[in-house]
């Protein structure tokens, strides 16, 4: 009698054209997880050994970083999206597929729009080169290192420690602290007006010289007064154009010299 039953259940699990489609569709999402398994890796290790489209060997890594996970992304969602469609296509035939495709694409759209305005603006970034994994950025207000850039959030770690995942649909205004050119090295003094003549001659003097006294400099520093005001002292601000990240160790340098040349001309620099 148990066998009886045992075959009787056999086969109707067999022969059931339901529990059939449920197979298939258990089948298709199996496959469709192997496949990811499988593709997302290679994927990866391709995207990163093309070295990325950046403008120097660090950005190209950076870049290539970056494109590797969006790609696993995009990637891992047309497998799952082909996948649902196969297995929704063993309940309905291909005109009404077609139909609730439609529909739930509207509805889907309308529902979850913050969610699928998140995942454009992530494929995008599959294209633009705004920013990548490991530069610091300020993105709507919020500054700090990019950990990990997906589909859907970009994550960063203030340098306070704060952790910060900000959906990619949300990306309004970005600054990126990593793709300058120049940096500035400003330095301003206060001097007594009695003593500015004298100042000027030195300071003069001095400014033409500190190209070969600074390596970092891009040009010669600017002599200027931002407020244009005089009174019992006079402020004075030597503006300069320096590499890429060497402004602050740039204006030690000049803050240092400038004293000196100051210090032998009898010259008191106030605060």
């Amino acid at each position: 009698m148990i066998n009886d039953w045992f075959l009787n259940l056999l086969t109707w699990i067999t022969t059931d054209p339901g529990l059939r489609r449920g197979y298939f569709v258990v089948i298709y999402y199996v496959v469709a997880w192997v496949a990811i398994q499988i593709l997302s890796p290679v994927v990866r290790r391709a995207v990163i050994s093309s070295g990325g489209w950046g403008r120097s060997r660090r950005y190209s890594e950076r870049r290539a970083e970056t494109l590797g996970g969006l790609t696993q992304d995009v990637l891992r969602v047309l497998v799952y999206i082909i996948a649902t469609v196969a297995a929704l296509s063993l309940f309905v035939d291909s005109r009404g597929l077609l139909t609730f495709l439609g529909l739930f694409s509207a509805a889907f759209g309308l529902g979850a729009r913050p969610l699928v305005s998140d995942y454009i603006s992530g494929m995008v970034f599959l294209f633009e080169d705004q920013y990548t994994i490991g530069e610091k950025v300020e993105i709507n207000g919020v500054e700090g290192m990019v950990e990990d850039l997906n589909l859907r959030t970009t994550h960063l770690r203030a340098p306070s420690g704060e952790f910060y995942v900000i959906p990619n649909g949300e990306v309004r205004n970005v600054r990126n602290f990593a793709r300058g050119t120049f940096s500035i090295g400003t330095i301003r003094l206060q001097i007594k007006t009695a003593q500015l003549d004298e100042a000027m001659i030195i300071l003069n003097q001095v400014v033409p010289t500190l190209m070969k006294a600074v390596p970092d400099l891009l040009e010669v520093p600017e002599l200027i007064s931002e407020r244009g005001e005089m009174g019992i002292h006079t402020g004075l601000s030597l503006v300069a154009r320096t590499q890429y990240g060497r402004g602050a160790s740039s204006r030690t340098q000049l803050l240092s010299l400038i004293h000196d040349a100051f210090d032998a001309g009898g010259i008191e620099i106030t605060g």
